[in-house]
């Protein structure tokens, strides 16, 4: 998945901040990824302290269509949360708990059936740490998580750089 879309969605979250984005913009940069686009240059000439956030979220989204990168919407959004926390959970990265807590109250269109289920357990608790004190529940948890990366989209949707 293009460096420059995963920096939107990881935007669209929190995960990155405005004041971070320049500096987020100047690494695609480095990278390689986005230097024909004129607004991703000036992002990543920004300051970021100190600057309107609507200006640099304007930079952002402005670049990104010069890339031929859709925004994402916020459904999208909570499917890629979906598949980070479903990979860190079955590469052993995070706890059950731990992935619970990242998909608490995070309702959405999950549009497969392995993202629906994996959904499903996670509003069954009654708060994220019972799953790790439940070992049926805790089974069934890692088996929907094996299921949602093992979908051919998978890739696509996780799109994420641990770091």
């Amino acid at each position: 998945m293009n460096d420059a879309f995963t920096l939107g969605w990881r935007y669209s979250t929190g995960a990155v901040s405005p004041e971070e984005l320049p500096m987020a913009a100047a690494e695609l940069l480095a990278a390689g990824v986005g230097g024909e686009s004129p607004a991703l240059c000036e992002l990543a000439g920004r300051r970021g302290r100190g600057e309107h956030s609507a200006e640099l979220t304007a930079l952002l989204w402005r670049a990104m269509t010069e890339l031929g990168l859709p925004v994402p919407d916020e459904d999208f959004v909570r499917r890629c949360e979906l598949h980070r926390a479903a990979a860190r959970l079955t590469s052993g990265e995070c706890t059950p708990s731990e992935a619970a807590a990242a998909l608490w109250h995070a309702a959405g269109d999950h549009r497969t059936v392995a993202e629906r289920r994996f959904a499903a357990v996670v509003d069954q608790l009654c708060c994220p740490d019972c799953v790790d004190v439940e070992p049926d529940r805790e089974g069934e948890f890692r088996s929907a998580a094996l299921a949602v990366t093992a979908e051919p989209d998978h890739e696509l949707t996780l799109s994420y750089h641990p770091g």
